[in-house]
């Protein structure tokens, strides 16, 4: 059999699959209900494989979607990807930013793509790319600093509010068909395999480019 892989995607509330063979998409699929990747996960993983022939000694890549994203969601899928490592020692890992997946997925909304994420109390995580490939590397930055900097025409990708109105040379996608695609996922995962960007199991660890709001709260009720 061809060289399998899977693509883990829980970003997001709607959690999903991608399975390949060789170079191939076999199939990207979503996880049945939204915010239960800790039930979810490993029957669709189990399932998929199954429906396409493809056993757990089958599988030789695994590409996660490391974030920034859902906690819980993105925790789940690095705890699985490291049990699954550790049970079949021919698995190899990489790591998927999750702002590089929907700088891929919209490169073609317009000539330069701003995808922000993690929006909250006046700044966001945000970076700008062209093709995919990105111009003005993401960070955390208000809204006012990435206009600035931002070439036009420029397309914002966010899944919520940012506060940038649309205006000549800047549109904004619809927020509600914004979530990160399992299939591109599974595409970044390929093409990082294939330049060796393999992380130990040890060192696979999610993107939170904020600490919670549960730990933000605890500090500031001591600081007070």
């Amino acid at each position: 059999m061809s060289r399998a892989s899977l693509a883990f995607e829980t970003s997001g509330q709607s959690g999903a699959l991608a399975l390949g063979l060789g170079d191939q998409l076999i199939e990207a699929a979503k996880l049945p209900r939204k915010k239960r990747h800790n039930l979810e996960l490993m029957p669709a993983v189990a399932a998929l494989c199954e429906k396409h022939g493809v056993a757990p000694a089958d599988l030789r890549e695994l590409y996660v979607s490391l974030g920034p994203g859902s906690f819980t969601g993105l925790r789940i899928a690095i705890a699985t990807a490291k049990m699954l490592s550790l049970t079949n020692p021919s698995l190899k890992l990489v790591g998927v930013p999750t702002i590089e997946v929907l700088a891929e997925q919209h490169k073609d909304a317009a000539e330069h793509v701003a995808v922000c994420m993690t929006i909250k109390r006046g700044t966001m995580y945000a970076g700008v790319y062209r093709g995919g490939q990105p111009l003005i590397e993401p960070d955390l930055r208000s809204s006012e600093a990435l206009l600035a900097d931002a070439p036009r025409p420029l397309a914002i990708v966010a899944e919520v509010q940012t506060g940038i109105e649309p205006a000549d040379g800047i549109t904004a996608l619809d927020r509600a068909s914004i979530e990160a695609d399992a299939a591109i996922t599974w595409q970044l995962g390929q093409r990082y395999a294939g330049d060796g960007r393999f992380t130990a199991p040890a060192d696979l660890l999610p993107l939170y480019i904020r600490e919670p709001e549960a730990v933000t709260l605890w500090n500031e009720l001591r600081r007070e």
